[in-house]
């Protein structure tokens, strides 16, 4: 881990987190504790070794703890690291600004996705349902409450809800789930009424420039 020779709390914070492949090690724990192999499968870009290290360095900074469950180890945020749930769903909303089209090569994960439905939260009041959420491999799914969501990766048979296609992202960029139905860009399962609160619930608007 590299020092920038400051005495400064932001320096501090990006010897740890600027290094390469830790905020995507941090977005899904985030999600939730998990393995080792379950961290490789959803980051399919790391090597084995590099996130070995990555976890040991932040293992070192008190960010992530691991515990012996049954015969395996898990992996999670520390009561220190969960303190940055707030500045990674604030970088999440402000990286989504500029997504726009998936660059070649670029692929949702389960834990991508669920992170996009977190950063996505509105503070809209709506009324409570469970969705889940497809966007092309990755699944994701979520009991939304009236004013927050408490998120997973896979699938929910019994959602209430199941939203999925090519026009998601659309979806949650623009809210115009009635324009979506009518390309047929997006589908809609389980109780269509709940759309309505799907899309005051979750919200990804881009900027101006991308999105036109």
């Amino acid at each position: 881990m590299k020092s920038y020779g400051q005495y400064c709390g932001l320096a501090r914070a990006a010897e740890v987190l600027g290094e390469r492949w830790s905020l995507i090690i941090l977005r899904d724990l985030l999600i939730g504790p998990k393995r080792f192999n379950e961290l490789r499968q959803g980051i399919p870009g790391i090597p084995s070794n590099l996130l070995t290290t990555r976890l040991r360095e932040l293992e070192s900074s008190e960010i992530v703890e691991r515990s012996l469950e049954g015969r395996h180890v898990v992996y999670r945020l520390s009561d220190y690291g969960n303190d940055l749930g707030p500045v990674l769903i604030g970088l999440g909303r402000w990286g989504s600004r500029r997504l726009g089209a998936p660059r070649e090569g670029e692929a949702p994960t389960n834990s991508s996705l669920a992170a996009a439905l977190m950063t996505s939260r509105t503070g809209d009041a709506v009324e409570p349902f469970t969705v889940e959420v497809t966007a092309g491999p990755a699944i994701a799914h979520a009991a939304v409450s009236a004013t927050g969501v408490d998120l997973a990766e896979g699938a929910d048979p019994h959602a209430q809800l199941f939203v999925g296609g090519s026009g998601l992202w659309d979806l949650l960029a623009d809210g115009d789930a009635q324009a979506a139905l009518a390309a047929g860009t997006v589908t809609v399962g389980g109780d269509q009424r709940l759309l309505a609160e799907f899309v005051r619930a979750f919200r990804a608007p881009l900027d101006e420039a991308v999105g036109s």
